[in-house]
């Protein structure tokens, strides 16, 4: 979500998975009454030794049935009934809209300009954690370490971790701290018998500017920047961004040494000897969690965090030039990419970046369909309930989709989206992407997109 414009997340969420088997696979867009409109192409820009992307995409084998079952041979909507009960929802204010609902197997239900790409906010976040998820696995964790230099110098060796605090925090997600390291490392240098050293910082694991140049150069003092070294997701008081994150913590690591009584002489940026002894080290959680909690809020460090350590374990650069086209290969690897689609950062914040609705529901369904991806479909923010959703759906024309729609959320300035999946009142599981652009606010899309929601949850359609 862009910067300042976040909705008050909930340190609820009640993780509600789904019965039944489930398929996925970005199909042709031909059902009842709907002409087909989406071709899957290889992207216009060569990728890396990207595998050759099919001419039409094969259902992925169902998973294993997921808990809380729903209705047994729950009965669908009629496609031209909700196709109509759809377009009943008003529009105005807003130039653009595509929007698409499917089954779990594809077959599509209602369908709206799909598969035209538009900017889609942080609804690219599914794109981006589905990537790391693949390339990371779900148990990976990051250090910070301190390791010394040449028994004069420490250096502090920013691991990427985007959860990574100054005091400890109470968060599960946040199992790491300055303050954790700062004791740790401070045992150390006492039992060496050193209470005097130079800190230098290391924060050489990513490359490449730490904001994009593809962002608004408006939200520099508040969108916090990307780097490997980072604490408090990049914020400083009064929720500005730091300008120089790793300066910013290496200062914090810093003040905590001098007050345990360790005497700090200088403090500089420098590359950590190869092969330096380690003195102490914190552990982030595992990218599992991470995943669950940048979905459920929407969180931009993280996720290009993420898209960066996805990058380097596939031997692109940790950067935004490399995470983007790592996540562009993943999405043709994926059978996901559809014609213009473009994509320039893991969060969404780049307004030129571009998703069609009909590749954000296949997503959806392959989330749905792979036990590995578990971590996206629990994060998915539930309708007046948790996360970036806790406080939508609140007027009595959008009642129906809450406590139904899980999905994920985004908004930039005249514009907002909207993924993930609903259950029906009869016991249906529908996957739906609604992207609307060009709009007067992005409140006037919250309205559009959480009313077309709760028509799909309310309506029996027969």
């Amino acid at each position: 979500m862009s910067p300042r414009h976040r909705t008050s997340p909930s340190s609820r969420h009640a993780r509600r998975w789904l019965g039944g088997t489930v398929a996925a696979g970005l199909v042709v867009l031909c059902g009842p009454g709907v002409a087909p409109s989406v071709a899957v192409v290889p992207p216009a820009a060569p990728l890396a030794a990207p595998r050759a992307v099919p001419a039409s995409v094969p259902v992925v084998a169902p998973a294993a049935p997921l808990a809380v079952p729903l209705a047994a041979d729950a009965p669908l909507p009629d496609p031209a009934i909700l196709t109509a009960r759809l377009k009943k929802v008003s529009t105005k204010g807003i130039q653009k809209v595509g929007v698409v609902v499917t089954t779990t197997d594809g077959q599509v239900l209602a369908d709206r300009s799909s598969g035209t790409p538009l900017t889609p906010a942080s609804t690219m976040k599914l794109f981006t954690t589905m990537a790391a998820l693949d390339a990371l696995g779900p148990e990976r964790t990051f250090a910070t370490r301190v390791v010394d230099a040449d028994g004069k110098r420490i250096v502090l060796v920013g691991g990427g971790d985007p959860l990574l605090t100054d005091k400890t925090s109470t968060s599960s997600y946040k199992t790491a701290s300055l303050q954790k390291l700062a004791a740790a490392t401070v045992a150390a240098l006492r039992a060496a018998g050193r209470t005097s050293v130079g800190l230098r910082y290391d924060a050489s694991l990513f490359t490449g500017p730490t904001f994009s140049p593809d962002w608004k150069s408006k939200w520099l003092g508040w969108e916090a920047r990307v780097a490997a070294l980072e604490i408090n997701s990049g914020k400083v008081s009064g929720g500005r961004a730091a300008s120089n994150p790793p300066k910013t913590a290496a200062k914090a690591f810093a003040a905590r040494l001098r007050a345990a009584g360790i005497t700090v002489t200088s403090i500089l940026p420098a590359t950590a000897p190869a092969g330096a002894t380690e003195l102490a080290r914190v552990t982030s959680t595992t990218t599992a969690r991470i995943v669950h909690r940048t979905l459920l809020l929407s969180d931009n460090v993280a996720a290009e965090t993420l898209s960066r350590h996805a990058a380097l374990a596939n031997g692109r650069a940790g950067s935004f030039t490399g995470a983007a086209a790592n996540v562009t290969a993943w999405a043709a690897d994926s059978g996901l990419w559809v014609t213009g689609q473009r994509i320039l950062d893991g969060s969404g914040l780049a307004p030129g970046s571009r998703l069609a609705p009909a590749a954000l529901a296949a997503a959806v369904r392959l989330a749905l369909a792979e036990d590995r991806f578990a971590p996206v479909i629990g994060g998915l923010p539930v309708a007046a309930e948790s996360g970036t959703l806790r406080h939508r759906f609140d007027d009595r024309s959008e009642a129906a989709g809450r406590h139904v729609v899980h999905a994920k959320t985004g908004t930039l300035s005249g514009l907002a989206g909207l993924a993930g999946y609903v259950t029906t009142a009869d016991g249906a599981l529908l996957v739906f992407a609604e992207l609307g652009n060009k709009a007067t606010s992005y409140y006037r899309v919250y309205d559009w997109l959480d009313r077309e929601a709760a028509v799909i949850a309310g309506c029996g359609c027969r």
